[in-house]
């Protein structure tokens, strides 16, 4: 798969944009680079290389390259701001195909893919619960393994919007993942196999609207299924920023709140989805929105995409950290995103750290402006 990004691989001009402080306003552009031991393969400069070397069967890829290979969040950052524009991104992932064809992994990352061969998502047998069956629904939120494992107050935010706006929506009952974390690791294969599975569970609600608050979940059923994979998604696949505003506008009771919006990499720097959330958060009354000093596509990784939290996770804890303290500075009360991992990882480390800021996901600010979810 590299081979078909060739050219575009020694288009590189190895500037070094992609590791320098304080250009054009940015702080760093590697997120993670900062709380690396600092090798020219802790950022995209020599990962470029070490791909190139891949690609001319100039190395046999061991543990430290994996690690090094690997310690990339996929966040697009480096991509956003090479000037020759190099598709980096795409590289990196070609590259990741290329290793997972080769039989090449982490531990932790063999160990995720085993996981979710016998279990179905990242996060181990799922619990003994009693599952409403399925029902035709014209709206059907889907909240992903990590939102339905890690982050309940999500599910019953979403499903009390719903039924608060007298829609016709049903809850996913099942927490088969969508494939997004195998399809970064590069196990396409195995992405598409459970990602078939899952449209199949899906397909028995016969809805109209499949509804996200994950970006990850987003763009696997948008984008990635029906034009990499070749997996049809015959439904009208919404996120939540874009789906809730049309119907929650004006209907909103004041919520004082000094808030920040964290983009999350995905719906951010991947799908270009940077105004409607914060449009979603300013119909809110009451609430005043801060910009960090890195938002858009600056903005900072959580440190938890790209299979990173997995294997490197004391690099993860300080990069999400670093990203806190930029909400803290600005004088907010909440960091507020959509995607369920930059939630989690929020709420654990400040939390942890102690810090003074909350985190909050989009759909529990509505659900509090529609005085659904007061704490």
């Amino acid at each position: 798969m590299l081979e078909e990004l060739r050219r575009q691989l020694y288009d590189c001009s190895r500037c070094g944009f992609c590791r320098v402080w304080g250009w054009e306003g940015v702080e760093h552009v590697c997120p993670t680079y900062p709380f690396t031991p600092g090798w020219e393969t802790h950022y995209a400069r020599g990962r470029v290389r070490l791909a190139q070397a891949t690609l001319e069967g100039e190395v046999e890829p061991n543990q430290a390259f994996l690690e090094h290979a690997y310690a990339c969040t996929l966040c697009g950052s480096c991509e956003a701001h090479c000037p020759v524009g190099v598709p980096l991104v795409d590289i990196f992932h070609a590259w990741r195909v290329d290793l997972a064809a080769a039989g090449q992994a982490l531990p932790a990352h063999r160990q995720v893919l085993e996981g979710m061969r016998r279990h179905l998502n990242p996060y181990g047998p799922r619990p003994d619960e009693a599952a409403a069956p399925p029902r035709p629904a014209t709206v059907l939120f889907y909240p992903g393994c990590t939102t339905n494992r890690m982050a309940g107050e999500i599910v019953a935010a979403v499903t009390s919007i719903l039924d608060h706006l007298g829609l016709d929506g049903a809850l996913f009952a099942d927490d088969t993942c969508c494939g997004f974390p195998l399809y970064e690791l590069g196990q396409v294969d195995a992405a598409r196999d459970m990602a078939q599975l899952t449209l199949e569970r899906i397909a028995r609600y016969q809805p109209e609207v499949l509804l996200t608050t994950c970006p990850a979940c987003y763009k696997t059923f948008k984008h990635i299924l029906p034009q990499e994979l070749g997996l049809a998604v015959p439904w009208d696949v919404q996120h939540i920023s874009t789906f809730l505003l049309p119907h929650v506008q004006g209907r909103m009771s004041a919520r004082p709140l000094t808030a920040t919006w964290h983009d999350p990499c995905v719906l951010g720097r991947h799908l270009g989805m940077y105004e409607e959330p914060r449009e979603l958060l300013r119909a809110v009354p009451g609430l005043e929105l801060r910009e960090m000093a890195a938002n858009r596509q600056d903005a900072l990784c959580c440190g938890a995409g790209g299979g990173v939290y997995f294997a490197c996770q004391k690099m993860a804890n300080e990069a999400v950290v670093h990203r806190l303290q930029q909400a803290v500075d600005v004088g907010a009360q909440a960091i507020v995103t959509s995607c369920p991992n930059c939630y989690v990882r929020f709420r654990q480390m400040s939390r942890q750290r102690r810090l003074p800021i909350q985190a909050r996901a989009l759909s529990q600010v509505i659900a509090e402006a529609l005085d659904l979810a007061r704490r």
